[in-house]
């Protein structure tokens, strides 16, 4: 066990091995029932194995083919901007691709498919999903991770939920295993049982996000919440609940990477809800198991021109998003 931290200096014990966590681990196979229980009582839960470790190993090959030569801009995770690769001193990618659904099928076409059919498919976490949201899933967002890029305290519900405040499921999948320095996905049990109330002028994500993370900083201290920051094989997946608070370990790691994938899911019914301010019927395709919504997807010429004038025009683009959402929050607030 060795004590590392959030990226606001809240104190984590890691588990470095198996043996030393004490966190539950459930069995798609086996006992479903039992694991929807623990997940209502604590707002995530662990799922071990659900995908195969040559599937795991295969989606790395394909990132590492795909992604890591291409030169140009894609959509990222942390930002939500059209950026260019950024490595670290291990050459790997700090900045998370945003929504691998919506990758252009023409350049990251093997990498696209093989997470449709590997991951946001896959008969054991779709099982899961359906388990906890009731529904068929409606895969809303997905994410890839490789180097340890921390992120901050806070809940998915600030920025993405289902239109029924606090639905929304999310899943983060270990394609190897997480090392405890190599920073870890934490939560804090039972944080879904807190409403930290709606995004508005005050702490909307346009002018004051910090506002919004100080808050969140200090509810885990004043309530001393548990922080956990559980062990991970390769094919593990744990889900959490939109309202539960967790992000990464802030750890930099020189030798282990984080190669990893996550996804959000609302029930196939419900409407995909944005900055507790706008709520969309939004399209999808039907993968089978799940149904998946492609954010800018770049099989579209519309959306290729818009990454286009995104990635040759950011500081104007980037503006002009920027007084979308605060009028977007602002219009919400007055009851517009």
């Amino acid at each position: 066990m060795i004590e590392l931290s959030t990226p606001h200096e809240l104190k984590v014990k890691v588990p470095e091995t198996k043996a030393e966590d004490n966190t539950p681990r459930f069995d798609v196979n086996k006992d479903i029932k039992s694991a929807v229980s623990y997940y209502k009582d604590n707002g995530y839960v662990i799922f071990s194995a659900c995908i195969s470790l040559e599937s795991c190993n295969q989606l790395r090959e394909l990132w590492k083919k795909n992604i890591k030569p291409y030169k140009k801009k894609i959509y990222r995770q942390t930002t939500a901007k059209a950026e260019k690769n950024l490595f670290n001193e291990n050459g790997w990618i700090m900045n998370p691709v945003l929504n691998l659904q919506s990758l252009n099928p023409y350049l990251f076409g093997d990498l696209r498919h093989a997470t449709e059919n590997k991951v946001f498919s896959n008969p054991s976490i779709c099982k899961v999903l359906k388990s906890l949201l009731g529904e068929k899933p409606k895969i809303v967002q997905s994410m890839y991770f490789e180097g340890n890029s921390a992120t901050w305290e806070h809940q998915d519900s600030y920025y993405l939920d289902s239109e029924k405040i606090g639905i929304m499921t999310a899943g983060w999948l270990a394609l190897e295993e997480i090392q405890a320095d190599a920073g870890r996905f934490f939560i804090c049990p039972e944080s879904h049982k807190i409403d930290l109330g709606k995004q508005n002028i005050e702490n909307n994500i346009a002018d004051n996000h910090d506002k919004y993370i100080e808050k969140v900083v200090s509810i885990i201290k004043s309530k001393n919440m548990t922080i956990k920051a559980p062990y991970m094989a390769a094919g593990d997946v744990l889900f959490w609940n939109s309202w539960t608070i967790h992000g990464s370990i802030d750890s930099q790691s020189k030798t282990h990477s984080r190669s990893s994938v996550t996804m959000h899911a609302i029930p196939e019914t419900h409407k995909f809800l944005q900055f507790h301010s706008r709520t969309i019927d939004v399209p999808t395709d039907d993968l089978g198991s799940s149904l998946i919504y492609r954010p800018k997807d770049q099989s579209k010429f519309k959306n290729k021109l818009v990454l286009a004038i995104e990635s040759h025009f950011p500081g104007i683009f980037y503006w002009l998003k920027k007084q979308a959402i605060k009028s977007l929050v602002g219009k919400k607030l007055k009851g517009i």
